[in-house]
């Protein structure tokens, strides 16, 4: 039998605030109608269903992740020149390499990023996290994002990296609408001055890491010089820039979005909210939960390397495609009652947030942690922090990544 060709054609509404708001109920009426669909003004054949996005993701000779970093429109000829004459070199990286460069990477990346060092990590998280918890919880009214799920984040992954502290709050600035440039619509002249921040920040790592190879610390950057010291081909000294830069950017900002989106839903869930209060052996599951019912990022892309068929539908080679998980995590076939948020849960953690195989993220365990610590310490200081209602949960305007930039609280009474 002769595959059908993707007879379907939506234009989502990507970057309009009602669906940034709440995409779920527009995603489930065209999960139900097709498995997959062509959205014209994206480019891309969208797959919607959780057993198809994880046979791709599993599946790394028929679908390539060469195109997972690029700009869904590309940048304006003026950012291209300035990212090409400022001396920005990027290759392919953990993200979107395919063998057989990816397979080196990941093993250096793996082997750095050791429980030992998350371990030595965790006392000096959990204290600038009570730290920031203990100062929010003085005031009457904060913005949950400002105060603490953007610094934290940032702290955590560029500490890793051992970027000095000094530095923290430039590289944030540096960060400013760098999404917004790979998935968003920016003006030429801010997107030329996004492409000035990107190549400033990436002279700047490049600097550090020679700086590091120079002076060895106990850090993870260090830790990939070391690598590079017994392994040269496995890792080099490109690869340790590249590594850097994309965990100094990407790391912390998706672990914001997480903790914002996941904050939001439990605190506008009492029944839920009260729940790991009264029983913090819950906050595990519930991490997973968060990020299955509203991920940080909605998905990944992915490039096919030869025809083939996805849910019975044929697919040329070339097509690239979005596999949306924030369609898949609402999937009844895998997740029933897909729609109620439940921190009982018993399969969450089946949610696709951190990819799966080759491509896992290898920095969901500091992810995992860094939220852990969050809920543990709020449940502990602020067990009566209450949402401001009304309030309108602004996402910023990008077509996959669920950056809530204010969340209004009233954190309550410190508790004795």
């Amino acid at each position: 039998m002769t595959a059908q060709v993707c007879p379907v054609e939506h234009r989502v509404p990507w970057l309009e605030p009602e669906f940034l708001l709440e995409p779920f109920p527009t995603l489930a009426e065209i999960r139900a109608e097709t498995p997959l669909f062509f959205d014209p003004d994206l480019g891309h054949i969208v797959v919607t269903r959780y057993a198809d996005i994880e046979r791709i993701l599993l599946d790394r000779t028929t679908f390539a992740a060469a195109n997972a970093s690029s700009p869904i429109w590309p940048p304006c000829e003026a950012a291209q020149q300035v990212l090409a004459l400022e001396g920005y070199k990027r290759v392919p990286t953990l993200n979107n390499a395919d063998p057989p460069r990816h397979g080196p990477m990941r093993k250096a990346v793996f082997t750095c990023m050791s429980p030992r060092r998350l371990r030595q990590l965790e006392p000096e998280l959990r204290d600038h996290t009570r730290h920031l918890v203990e100062h929010l919880v003085t005031l009457p009214r904060c913005d949950l994002v400002a105060e603490l799920t953007y610094p934290l984040p940032a702290h955590a992954g560029l500490g890793l990296l051992g970027i000095p502290e000094a530095d923290h709050e430039q590289i944030k600035r540096w960060g400013a609408k760098r999404v917004l440039l790979t998935y968003g619509h920016l003006a030429e002249d801010e997107q030329v001055e996004v492409a000035h921040n990107v190549t400033a920040f990436w002279r700047y790592v490049e600097q550090f890491v020679a700086a590091k190879n120079a002076d060895r610390g106990d850090d993870f950057t260090s830790d990939l010089l070391r690598r590079h010291d017994t392994l040269p081909d496995e890792v080099t000294i490109d690869d340790i820039v590249n590594i850097t830069y994309a965990m100094a950017l990407a790391g912390h900002d998706s672990t914001t979005n997480a903790l914002s989106s996941g904050l939001r839903r439990l605190l506008g869930r009492r029944d839920q909210w009260d729940a790991i209060c009264a029983d913090p052996a819950l906050i595990p599951k519930a991490v997973e939960e968060c990020l299955r019912f509203d991920p940080p990022v909605m998905g990944h892309r992915r490039i096919t390397t030869t025809d083939t068929e996805i849910a019975g539908i044929h697919v040329a080679a070339g097509t690239k495609l979005v596999m949306l998980f924030g369609s898949a995590h609402r999937d009844a076939e895998h997740f029933p009652d897909a729609d109620r948020f439940d921190v009982r849960r018993e399969n969450a953690d089946e949610h696709l947030t951190f990819g799966k195989g080759v491509h896992f993220c290898l920095g969901a365990p500091l992810a995992r942690l860094e939220f852990e610590l969050v809920l543990e310490l709020l449940t502990e200081l602020a067990p009566g922090m209450r949402l401001v209602d009304p309030q309108p949960f602004p996402y910023q305007a990008n077509v996959m990544w669920r950056s809530l930039e204010q969340l209004l609280v009233e954190p309550g009474v410190v508790a004795p």
